[in-house]
């Protein structure tokens, strides 16, 4: 089954290439992602997805995410929405859009509590740039009551991030371009001739160093800073 279609760029291959690396490997990963276009359409919604929240991508692809997600903060009031200002500063790129917590509706009705990443995929211009959703379950709730106890974790993004020259070391770079290729870390540990553990070891620093909280968010950090 198809799970989305790529958005394409009219300024050369390199968006282009961004954008269908990036997708692919939405397409594959093990934590349940979705991306959206300029109008917040959902253009992509992998396998994860699927078994998060019991909704096919046939169900969901093409229509607004907020339609989709119903979105609601902590306690219980309306989060998202058509003029979503965390879609809009993840297109800015002037500030870093920090993960917070989120209650989405699911296939079922029932609510399920998630820690929520976003990113953007560049584009030529920042209002037509792909906007990813990467959701990580923390609990579930009735439908009813959609009320959930308070998350530890901002509902908005918080403090500016500066644009600063990374610095990665030879080993970086080559667990970094494994990343990017979908090497899971037995596959890159076998690649690279290194344990896994030591291939966790350099992912978490990669992570820190980008200030991103999943694999898929490194690797469109990468693209949108070309480190690969």
């Amino acid at each position: 089954m198809t799970i989305g279609t790529t958005p394409t760029a009219n300024d050369g291959t390199h968006q282009v290439r961004i954008s269908n690396q990036t997708l692919d490997r939405i397409s594959r990963a093990s934590e349940a992602a979705f991306a959206m276009d300029g109008a917040l359409r959902i253009i992509h919604w992998n396998k994860a997805s699927e078994k998060l929240l019991g909704m096919s991508a046939r169900a969901v692809l093409g229509k607004p995410c907020y339609e989709v997600l119903q979105g609601r903060d902590a306690n219980g009031n309306t989060y998202c929405h058509r003029g979503c200002p965390v879609a809009q500063q993840a297109r800015g790129r002037k500030e870093r859009v920090h993960p917070f917590g989120l209650s989405v509706k699911g296939g079922d009705g029932s609510r399920t509590e998630v820690s929520t990443s976003l990113f953007s995929i560049p584009s030529y211009h920042p209002a037509l740039a792909t906007l990813v959703h990467v959701f990580r379950e923390k609990g579930t709730v009735p439908f009813a009551h959609p009320s959930a106890p308070p998350s530890r974790e901002p509902l908005a993004p918080v403090g500016p991030a500066a644009e600063e020259q990374v610095a990665l070391t030879s080993r970086e770079r080559e667990v970094l371009s494994g990343l990017v290729k979908g090497l899971t870390t037995v596959a890159l540990a076998k690649e690279l001739f290194i344990a896994p553990a030591t291939v966790r070891n350099h992912i978490a620093s990669l992570l820190q160093k980008f200030a991103v909280h999943t694999r898929l968010a490194a690797v469109a950090f990468a693209h949108q800073h070309e480190l690969v």
